[in-house]
């Protein structure tokens, strides 16, 4: 049997990504903010399944971005709500390992909002995170800006939008 690594079941590049979302965000992400935003930034063909009703210019600043379409994937890519429910458990790990590491601040995660530590990143993880960041602008602007702007909740919030209105829970 070949193994195939994939960044979705890798802790470590899931911490890699968050630490993205928080450095690209203009406002403080909640965790399920963040872990809806991972799954786009790791997944950006989800992207063009979203319902921007409403938001039309987001449309257009999406299809500036040229990311690919499902249809042009490589990989035959499940439906979100799998994705954004397998997700999830790496995500809770990269988030505890997080915390654990004195990077992310304990308490504001025991209440489910991401702010980084006093200690904060070390410095060549912190010129990496900015790199990345830099490198991945455009893509990182919309998903941390633009669709950040769109509420959580609510009939016209993203997890409605995405078809993720249970929280990724199956029914």
């Amino acid at each position: 049997m070949i193994r195939i690594w994939h960044p979705m079941r890798d802790p470590h590049h899931c911490c890699f990504r968050m630490l993205a979302l928080i450095t690209a965000s203009p406002r403080r992400l909640s965790v399920s903010r963040a872990s809806l935003l991972d799954t786009f930034l790791l997944f950006p063909e989800y992207l063009h399944e979203i319902q921007y009703t409403g938001f039309g210019e987001l449309r257009g600043s999406l299809q500036r971005l040229n990311l690919p379409k499902m249809k042009d994937s490589f990989t035959n890519l499940p439906d979100i709500r799998i994705v954004y429910r397998e997700l999830q458990v790496f995500q809770r790990a990269a988030l505890h390992q997080l915390v654990a590491k004195n990077i992310l601040s304990s308490p504001s995660f025991k209440d489910s909002r991401l702010q980084m530590s006093e200690v904060g990143m070390p410095s060549d993880l912190k010129q990496t995170i900015q790199a990345f960041v830099a490198e991945n602008s455009a893509q990182l602007a919309f998903i941390a800006n633009d669709l950040n702007a769109i509420p959580l909740d609510g009939p016209m919030g993203l997890f409605r939008r995405t078809n993720l209105e249970m929280g990724g829970r199956l029914r």
